[in-house]
């Protein structure tokens, strides 16, 4: 293996693991966001303008889908929780508007 193909390797995969890693944290905290919690709201604060939101909303909705499958519909699905949230990408839009506005 050459250094140049070392390199594409350790930068393909970065790629991967970070898009995985920072997708977990924003859909998690998307989805608590839809879900109206305060944590969110304040990591919302604290980390974006809406703009910024807006292109990582963009980047991370493969993300945002598959969480909600996971942590709302399969758990329904198992006769764990009853309650589930409907994914409504306006009304994440529409809550991070109203956090980011503030």
């Amino acid at each position: 293996m050459s250094d140049l193909e070392f390199w594409g390797y350790v930068l393909v995969y970065g790629a991967i693991l970070t898009y995985i890693c920072w997708g977990f944290v924003f859909a998690i905290q998307g989805l608590l966001l839809l879900h109206g919690r305060p944590e969110a709201v304040e990591w919302l604060k604290k980390r974006y303008s809406f703009k910024v939101f807006m292109r990582e909303l963009t980047v991370f909705f493969p993300m945002l889908l598959l969480f909600h499958f996971l942590l709302e519909i399969v758990p329904a699905m198992l006769r764990i929780d009853d309650a589930v949230i409907r994914f409504s990408i306006s009304d994440l839009i529409e809550r991070a508007e109203i956090a980011l506005k503030k």
